[in-house]
């Protein structure tokens, strides 16, 4: 009989770790650390650069996204809504595509055929370089969406969808105040 008890509690622990919530991205309270880019679309296309460092203090959403242009392109028309619905406050954005080079074109598409207006880049040296490593961009997170203002992330999101998007915009609200 505790040998049954064991496996049902063992079989119980196993489903609720699968349907727990990925962690993905930093924290709140975290600075986060320069790292390299190629801008695609951006002001800065064509160039590799940190759009971390050119930020500075400002307040900035980025998103960091798999390369699957079915379900990247909904999630950067929304956060474009977002971004755009803040600008006159200062609001800074960037999506990253957790790729290298080969998402080029992928990223052309989705700019062209969505009207994205924030710069759209991916990793010059791919997922495994050093620098975006220390933000623990989970790879199971279809993408993950961070906020942060005067260097110290403010908020975290992990797979958003539309119904999620509501609550990047209050959290983008909030840091803006």
């Amino acid at each position: 009989m505790n040998l049954k008890f064991g496996l049902v509690a063992a079989a119980s622990l196993l489903a609720v770790a699968a349907f727990a919530a990925i962690e993905s991205g930093l924290k709140p309270g975290v600075q986060p650390a320069p790292f390299q880019v190629v801008d695609v679309t951006g002001p800065n296309k064509g160039k590799e650069l940190c759009y971390r460092c050119q930020y500075g203090g400002s307040p900035v959403l980025a998103a960091f996204v798999k390369n699957d242009p079915a379900k990247a392109g909904q999630l950067l028309v929304d956060l474009q809504k977002v971004v755009n619905a803040r600008s006159g406050k200062g609001l800074k954005s960037f999506a990253v595509f957790m790729s290298g080079p080969e998402a080029t074109a992928t990223i052309k598409k989705i700019a062209t055929e969505k009207g994205i207006t924030i710069p759209l880049v991916f990793l010059p040296q791919g997922t495994s370089a050093s620098d975006i490593a220390s933000y623990k961009i989970s790879p199971e997170a279809q993408n993950t969406v961070i906020l942060w203002r005067a260097s110290r992330v403010r908020s975290n999101f992990v797979d958003v969808d539309a119904a999620k998007v509501a609550d990047v915009a209050k959290a983008a609200d909030a840091m803006l105040q």
